[in-house]
């Protein structure tokens, strides 16, 4: 059995248990017939058909929730039921298709927000040789300035993660954070950053500053990769922020700088630190100087 099959099921089976059973037999029926033109009337009405509850019951499920679909594990904790729904129907009428890709692209060009976030979503689910037509969508939301279109390409979504050259992944990192859309989701942001793209983000980290504005943890974490001049004091100050979050990020960065010259400052950070957790953070990252593996 294929990975996209089973994905699927998986999914079919997070979506049918969190259904009644008259939404059951509706889901049922309308999977008898997955023709584009007998879905399209029904996919903007979703929500209204199977409700938008969470998709995962237990509050405290939903952080760690995924599936494993055909490019890895895909998170889906913050997923509606309508959502998914939309998710399994355009991935099970596309898989039907000569060209799974180009389907749902189709699907996607006509469709409503919440199919177009469907469609990106689904390119997890199905298989297509023609990855460049997968691509088209994830450029297509990409080109735009919609928020939910730009994470649903870029975030949390596994096709994107394995499929952008780095260019292309760094150019939408960037576009992300001028966009204010979360980074967090972005997958394996640590091990695809490069120093053009450490750079990139430390000139974005003055910008913000001088503004008066907030910047997001990862640019730190992220830029102290490839730390450029005057990042490192940057961060050791940080080490004193009265707010623990602040601290935390400090840290975390200069784990990841891994510069000698921080040892000092973090052992007598250390010495006076009331957050366990930042107290914690500080003892595994002092033993990652000295070639320990302290998770």
């Amino acid at each position: 059995m294929s990975q996209a099959i089973t994905s699927r099921q998986h999914l079919r089976s997070r979506v049918i248990e969190r259904l009644s059973q008259d939404q059951r037999s509706w889901l049922e029926n309308i999977s008898s017939d997955l023709r584009q033109e007998v879905l399209t009337p029904v996919l903007s009405t979703m929500g209204r058909t199977v409700g938008r509850r969470a998709l995962v019951a237990a509050i405290g499920e939903r952080e760690n929730a995924s599936l494993t679909g055909v490019y890895g594990q895909l998170p889906v904790g913050h997923w509606r039921v309508d959502e998914a729904a939309l998710v399994l129907l355009l991935a099970e009428s596309a898989e039907t298709m000569k060209s799974p890709f180009s389907t749902l692209f189709s699907f996607y060009d006509s469709g409503d927000t919440g199919t177009r976030v469907a469609a990106l979503r689904a390119l997890n689910f199905v298989t297509d040789d023609n990855v460049s037509a997968g691509l088209d969508l994830v450029h297509d939301a990409g080109r735009t300035y919609l928020q939910e279109l730009m994470e649903a390409a870029w975030c949390n979504n596994p096709f994107s993660n394995q499929n952008l050259s780095n260019t292309e992944y760094r150019k939408a990192f960037l576009k992300a954070l001028f966009c204010d859309v979360p980074v967090d989701g972005f997958m394996d942001l640590e091990k695809r950053a490069d120093s053009e793209m450490a750079a990139s983000l430390h000139d974005f980290a003055d910008e913000r500053e001088a503004a008066g504005r907030s910047v997001p943890d990862a640019v730190w974490v992220v830029a102290a990769l490839h730390p450029q001049p005057g990042l490192i004091a940057r961060l050791i100050g940080r080490l004193e922020h009265p707010m623990p979050a602040m601290r935390r990020t400090a840290v975390q960065a200069l784990r990841n700088a891994q510069d000698p010259r921080t040892v000092s400052f973090m052992e007598e950070r250390l010495g006076r630190e009331d957050n366990p957790e930042i107290s914690s953070l500080i003892q595994r990252t002092l033993a990652s100087f000295n070639g320990d593996q302290i998770q």
